[in-house]
């Protein structure tokens, strides 16, 4: 079993409404046991963002959870594109809605983790300070960077900066990308982030700001100090750390999974999601 200490932000900032989503969403409880979470961030300038990034979290999550013997986050994005299909074809005023995607999975039997993206919201694998593994962005200034047109300083000023080149919209088939992570060990941080987080923090203060004796509940008031008041954008994080990785499995606490998942089915947390509409 794979214990982790979590901590989560999902935040307006100088927004009026929050279409950012993340999962377990706030006001669900998050297990040390955990093994799915999500970011997610609705495309900015596209109607209904906020229903797009709450419904993929909810329909992706619904499948990962109910399909935990096969783990495919594939299928998962194609359950989530089906269920945005429905509905906008039953609730027209959803149209053109789209959200990023960044995923990731723990695997305790082999000591491992799945990430998976779609867009500009980040997942960084951290230890020590460094950066171990971190997704590479779909947007318009990755472009150029890989181009060898602007560096990486410049591209945070660039004007182009929040234009991204991939979202899941239920139009056309989203390609996901994937990284196994296969190296990880006790004291390790995940770090889930959507683009408004990122405006504040910078990667050259990740060996500053992720001491290991710091410690997650110090880290996540750190960046949530460094949003308030600095960004314009909603911010919204997952970040974990490892505290043990096993594999055992304790009975009780997978039957305690298996209720909270079948309670978590049962919610109905936007007005524009419904499980009945599949």
């Amino acid at each position: 079993m794979t214990r982790l200490g979590i901590e989560r932000l999902n935040e307006l900032g100088d927004r009026e409404n929050n279409e950012d989503a993340i999962y377990p969403a706030l006001g669900q409880e998050v297990h040390h046991y955990q093994r799915l979470f999500l970011v997610c961030d609705g495309v900015g300038g596209q109607e209904k963002g906020e229903v797009a990034s709450v419904l993929l979290s909810q329909a992706f999550s619904e499948y990962v959870e109910a399909n935990s013997h096969e783990a495919s986050l594939h299928k998962a994005l194609c359950h989530a594109e089906e269920q945005m299909v429905q509905t906008m074809q039953q609730r027209p005023e959803t149209q053109g809605m789209a959200t990023t995607l960044t995923a990731l999975y723990f695997d305790a039997a082999h000591r491992s983790a799945q990430v998976a993206w779609v867009g500009d919201s980040r997942a960084y694998h951290i230890r020590d300070g460094r950066i171990l593994f971190k997704t590479k962005d779909h947007s318009e200034v990755q472009s150029l960077i890989d181009m060898g047109e602007i560096t990486s300083e410049e591209a945070m000023m660039h004007p182009k900066r929040n234009i991204i080149t991939r979202a899941i919209n239920g139009k056309v088939s989203a390609q996901m990308d994937h990284q196994l992570i296969a190296n990880i060990s006790v004291g390790d941080y995940f770090l889930l982030c959507t683009d408004g987080l990122m405006e504040t923090l910078h990667e050259p203060e990740f060996p500053e700001i992720f001491k290991a004796e710091r410690g997650a509940e110090a880290i996540r008031q750190l960046l949530l100090d460094k949003a308030l008041g600095h960004t314009k954008d909603n911010f919204s994080m997952y970040l974990i750390q490892v505290k043990q990785m096993s594999e055992a499995t304790d009975a009780s606490e997978e039957a305690e999974v298996a209720t909270e998942v079948q309670l978590r089915a049962r919610q109905k947390a936007h007005p524009y999601f419904s499980k009945g509409s599949s």
